[in-house]
């Protein structure tokens, strides 16, 4: 589908968010973006300009390979380094920790520790691990995610801290464009850091068929978000105005948070459904996809995967991308995305 052909009942959700978030909204903006004074409403987070450019264009790094590290490490040669965006800021790294179950279901433990090794090397001293923990389950939920990796031991040692974010206060973010959610609560702690890097994997999804850059920052944001973003409060809804109201949902919860740069850990990627055990598939990939546009990232990384899974159609993100687009969140055309190729 497309914009186009969003329906009355989505419609009608866009024109009470617009009413309910227009004052807040522009009250963010003329703020530059940061939180209120009240602390309860703000604009949606600002973004550090891209330093990885060229001719106007979003600069997308495609490394092709099989070990992380190198392909990382000739990447981020290719894009001139982190440093680009000034060594002295604090760090937070968003992960896929969805699961408690190895990569690609969930980020690669040792991917991030990757980064963080990289990040260092560069100056970065400051680094956070965060991701939304919000319980703990047999089947390997989001609450024990930091403990399948060892990242509870690592931290100290590894020059880093974990943020499980589940205590942490929201900004209730809102921007008039948004035709989706009426406010999206960010945490604190991810709204006002310096530097996000998103750090998502690859995956078709059963519910939004594409989750990558943009769906990730689904763990940066509070439970009722998640509920909204699925339209859980109104079943009455047919669902497949809830499923294109879910997409254009991710579009605008990715705008509240708008991570400076979005590292996707490729070289293996999943068909069907968003985790292996669930009956995903898994399919060799083997690349690294870097920008300082998590939308052109996105797009960039949708055509892997329909390269790599053959049932897996580009159009499937239309919505998300298009939505995405047009409420300034990045690039999702081709022609004006510059892409760097290299093999490490």
């Amino acid at each position: 589908m497309s914009l186009n052909s969003i329906s009355r009942r989505a419609f009608l959700w866009g024109v009470a968010g617009f009413c309910a978030a227009l004052p807040a909204g522009c009250k963010g903006m003329a703020d530059g973006g940061g939180v209120a004074a009240s602390g309860l409403a703000a604009g949606c987070r600002v973004r550090l300009p891209n330093p990885y450019t060229e001719s106007g264009k979003p600069i997308v790094a495609v490394v092709r390979g099989t070990e992380f590290k190198s392909m990382l490490a000739k990447g981020m040669e290719l894009l001139g380094g982190f440093a680009r965006f000034g060594s002295d800021k604090p760090v937070i790294i968003k992960p896929n920790f969805v699961w408690a179950r190895p990569y690609p279901t969930s980020t690669d433990g040792a991917s991030v520790l990757a980064v963080i090794e990289l990040l260092r090397r560069e100056g970065f001293s400051d680094v956070t691990v965060a991701e939304f923990v919000t319980k703990r389950t047999g089947l390997g939920g989001v609450g024990e995610s930091f403990d399948f990796y060892g990242f509870n031991e690592k931290a100290g040692a590894g020059g880093f801290r974990i943020d499980p974010l589940a205590d942490d206060e929201v900004a209730e973010v809102r921007d008039g464009r948004w035709i989706a959610m009426q406010r999206v609560g960010v945490f604190r702690r991810i709204y006002e850091a310096p530097l996000i890097i998103d750090m998502p994997t690859l995956k078709e999804h059963n519910f939004s068929k594409f989750t990558c850059a943009l769906k990730n920052m689904m763990g940066a944001v509070d439970q009722q978000s998640c509920a909204d973003m699925h339209s859980q409060n109104d079943r009455s809804v047919a669902r497949e105005t809830r499923l294109q109201h879910g997409r254009l949902a991710i579009a605008e919860i990715a705008q509240a948070v708008n991570p400076d740069l979005t590292i996707i850990d490729a070289r293996t990627v999943i068909g069907k459904t968003h985790a292996v055990f669930a009956g995903g598939i898994p399919r060799e990939a083997n690349r690294v996809i870097i920008s300082g546009d998590p939308l052109a990232a996105d797009r960039v990384a949708a055509g892997v995967l329909a390269e790599c899974y053959d049932p897996f159609e580009v159009a499937v993100t239309d919505d998300t991308f298009s939505h995405a687009a047009r409420i300034g969140l990045g690039t999702a055309l081709l022609d004006n995305i510059a892409i760097k190729e290299a093999t490490a």
